[in-house]
C-alpha cells in the first residue's frame, strides 16, 4: 500500500508543497480537519489527496 499525502497548490494550480506522508486515508483526511485553517493561511488555495500517484481528489480551502 502505498502512501496518502496532500499536495498543496496555489490560486494557479502551482504546486506550493506536499505533506508529511500518512498510513491510511482516514490518518490524511483527520490531520486536513485540524490544519485546513493554517494550510490557508500559509497561502494555498487547494488540497490534493495522493493515493501513491493517484488523486483521490482535490478540494478547495475557501468557502465556495
Amino acid at each position: 500500500m502505498l502512501p496518502f499525502r496532500w499536495v498543496l497548490r496555489d490560486a494557479n494550480g502551482a504546486d506550493l508543497r506536499a505533506s508529511e506522508e500518512f498510513a491510511s486515508k482516514d490518518e490524511a483526511e483527520a490531520w486536513m480537519g485540524a490544519e485546513w485553517a493554517a494550510l490557508a493561511a500559509e497561502g494555498a488555495e487547494r488540497v490534493v489527496l495522493m493515493d501513491g500517484d493517484d488523486i483521490v481528489y482535490d478540494m478547495s480551502l475557501r468557502p465556495e
